[in-house]
């Protein structure tokens, strides 16, 4: 019911895309939302890794995930820089076959050249409408245009959902991704009144079954209300919206003060997470894979708020596609009578 241009090109049945989250989109959770009919995306650093094992940590979750289903699998690859780094993850996925890259962080137009002759599909994450014309014109085959409600890394221009979709709509030709406080079949439907092809989600799938994150940052998410989230680091310029809790209400205290070196130090100071000594894990390992939200922290959009309980990925798409299609048949049926009753007048759509 729901085909789009991205569900026949990327040869998925539901224009549904797990976001690439940073430590969560691990090789299970992927193939769970490929086998469920969307798009499965292997994270850029899946459970948190060395730099130096990275590249090997995300080829063993693409084989993983590869073992699991046999339907189409993504992986993200974040380009703040084209580093030596950067090559070497390219060089993997390219190896690996996955079906389609998602590139966030940085000008893709260096990458997508690479990608395209081996055959991969493209996806740009942008968060503006210079964004989305650059990634169009560098060969992107789609974008995902993130909205200001998404949990993580923020645009600095701060454009909600609502507002960015139909301006990124309106000034590219390739299909757009709609992201950012989706979660459900309402918000599907609505994104895809606003002109998306697709959705992509990741806060909606951190509380599954097959997410990597720990139990007690699962339960905290579903636990949550409307004002779950807040904007961490604010005076650094690297917005990133994360679960509201006691530790990361004193961190937007701290921005706010422009408390530059507490903030370093409460925060670590950029300390590497090191599996085998434990105080030096990052605030986000603590948070998202140990399930310590009282030292460490949790992205999260403001989508949690509607999420109230811990589920298998596949009852996630399941869910959101039902709801969508009530409310597309319901769309249908109004239709229809209120033309009946109009013959001589303009259609009207009362919901």
């Amino acid at each position: 019911m729901f085909r789009t241009r991205v569900t026949d090109m990327l040869g998925i049945k539901y224009p549904i895309f797990l976001g690439g989250m940073t430590m969560n989109g691990n090789g299970e959770l992927a193939a769970a939302v490929s086998n469920a009919g969307g798009l499965g995306v292997v994270a850029q650093n899946p459970g948190w890794s060395d730099k130096s094992e990275r590249v090997e940590t995300v080829r063993r979750h693409v084989k993983l995930a590869r073992e699991l289903t046999d339907k189409p699998i993504g992986a993200n690859l974040t380009i703040l820089l084209i580093d030596e780094y950067v090559q070497k993850h390219l060089a993997m996925l390219i190896e690996e076959k996955v079906d389609v890259v998602t590139l966030s962080g940085g000008n893709p137009k260096k990458v997508l050249p690479w990608l395209k002759d081996a055959g991969i599909k493209t996806v740009c994450v942008v968060a503006n409408v210079r964004q989305a014309v650059s990634a169009q014109e560098g060969g992107a085959d789609m974008v995902v245009c993130e909205g200001y409600e998404a949990g993580g890394l923020e645009g600095a221009d701060e454009l909600t959902t609502m507002v960015l979709t139909p301006l990124v709509v309106d000034a590219v030709d390739i299909p757009v991704i709609s992201a950012g406080g989706i979660g459900t079949g309402r918000s599907f439907m609505a994104a895809m009144a606003l002109g998306a092809e697709g959705v992509q989600m990741g806060t909606a799938f951190l509380p599954t079954v097959e997410c990597n994150a720990h139990q007690k940052t699962k339960e905290a998410i579903v636990a949550s209300g409307d004002v779950a989230s807040l904007i961490m680091h604010r005076s650094t310029g690297v917005l990133s919206r994360v679960l509201k809790t006691d530790f990361t209400k004193k961190v937007h205290e701290m921005d706010k003060r422009y408390e530059f070196d507490e903030l370093r130090a409460l925060m670590g100071g950029g300390q590497r997470a090191d599996k085998d000594k434990p105080e030096a894990f990052n605030r986000a390992y603590r948070g998202q894979m140990l399930g310590d939200l009282e030292t460490g922290y949790t992205a999260a959009g403001q989508v949690a708020g509607l999420l109230k309980e811990i589920k298998p990925a596949a009852q996630v798409i399941h869910d959101i596609v039902s709801e969508a299609e009530t409310i597309a048949h319901r769309w249908a049926a109004k239709c229809d009578l209120t033309r009946g009753q109009n013959e001589d007048t303009a259609l009207e759509l009362r919901i």
